[in-house]
């Protein structure tokens, strides 16, 4: 990435942190207007600014994307290597497993039969590997992840503690005397690059696949249902859920608690408003929010006048009178 350095370029810094923490010797973010009016107190050797921004006495970095410069530079400098620890004599290995020399598989977990695992691969204590299970190089399973057998997971696959990959989609019939289960046959493919956070559950497919795209991040508290596929680089912060057999776009974005009905189809570059609940298809590069989902503007007007109904109230009750009173 690009930038432009105003001031002393030979400047040591120690690390990266953010605005209101940063100290003497330390690089930091001034993105935003609150921010960037306080350059010049923040104790900080160096700020990354937009193009155009000044200071007189302050290093700056001067970039096109304050933010992602930041997170560039912060992962780099947090980056630790890989070192591989084997096996550990403590972890259960099933019969057939596939294992590349450059693991490291702490005590206590769990690999069924036939696994294979790919190198750089870190599986922590508790995490269980169900039979046929197929992961990539670099995955990383935090303690207490739980696979299903026959689940696929890409490259550089990250999947935070207490978080189940391939459990059965909601599948029942009633036969007017009790719900009989759908036998859920299918299984969960994950693609590179994605990120799942804690205690998030990624159904199985009733038939054929749920597919989780490559890029993909999920926050802690995600569901989504069997037969579903999200489109790569979607987004979904907390306590999203998603019904079964949606189809959702390319680079997506759910807010926190917004939730879709079964069998909708989304398009790409989609904006999705905290709490709003889809219950149709939605085209691409649309904003929506509201339950049920409409338009971002038109949701946000009738909520305008939503809270104007007292005053709109008192203004009928004195229309009502004043007709009263003239008829």
């Amino acid at each position: 990435m690009a930038g432009r350095i105003q001031g002393d370029g030979g400047l040591e810094i120690r690390s990266v942190q953010p605005f209101d923490l940063a100290q003497p010797g330390d690089l930091t973010l001034a993105a935003g207007r609150k921010t960037l009016e306080k350059i010049e107190d923040c104790p900080a050797s160096a700020v990354i600014v937009p193009p155009g921004i000044s200071s007189p006495r302050k290093t700056l970095l001067q970039v096109e994307h304050p933010k992602l410069a930041f997170a560039r530079l912060l992962e780099h400098l947090s980056r630790t290597s890989f070192v591989a620890k084997g096996v550990s004599p403590l972890a259960a290995i099933g019969d057939g497993c596939r294992i590349s020399p450059e693991v490291s598989i702490y005590p206590f977990s769990f690999l069924g039969d036939g696994v294979s695992v790919g190198n750089r691969v870190t599986i922590f204590p508790g995490a269980c590997v169900g039979d046929g299970c197929e992961l990539g190089d670099e995955v990383v399973l935090h303690p207490n992840v739980v696979l299903y057998p026959g689940i696929r997971l890409g490259n550089r696959v990250v999947i935070h503690s207490g978080s189940v990959i391939g459990a059965d989609g909601f599948g029942y019939v009633f036969d007017g005397e009790r719900h009989i289960k759908i036998p859920q046959t299918g299984t969960v493919i994950i693609e590179d690059d994605v990120e799942i956070g804690a205690n998030s559950c990624v159904d199985r497919g009733t038939f054929g696949a749920t597919v989780i795209e490559k890029g993909v991040k999920l926050d802690n508290h995600v569901h989504i249902a069997h037969n579903c596929r999200v489109g790569s680089n979607t987004v979904m912060v907390a306590q999203v859920g998603v019904s079964g057999s949606v189809n959702i776009g390319r680079n997506c974005i759910f807010a926190g608690h917004s939730g879709v009905v079964d069998h909708v189809t989304i398009g790409d570059d989609v904006r999705v408003m905290m709490k709003t609940g889809i219950s149709k298809d939605v085209p691409a590069k649309s904003s929506v929010s509201g339950q049920p989902a409409m338009d971002h503007r038109e949701a946000m007007r009738i909520q305008a006048i939503i809270r104007r109904l007292p005053e709109i109230y008192e203004e009928l009750k004195e229309l009502k009178k004043r007709m009263k009173d003239e008829g």
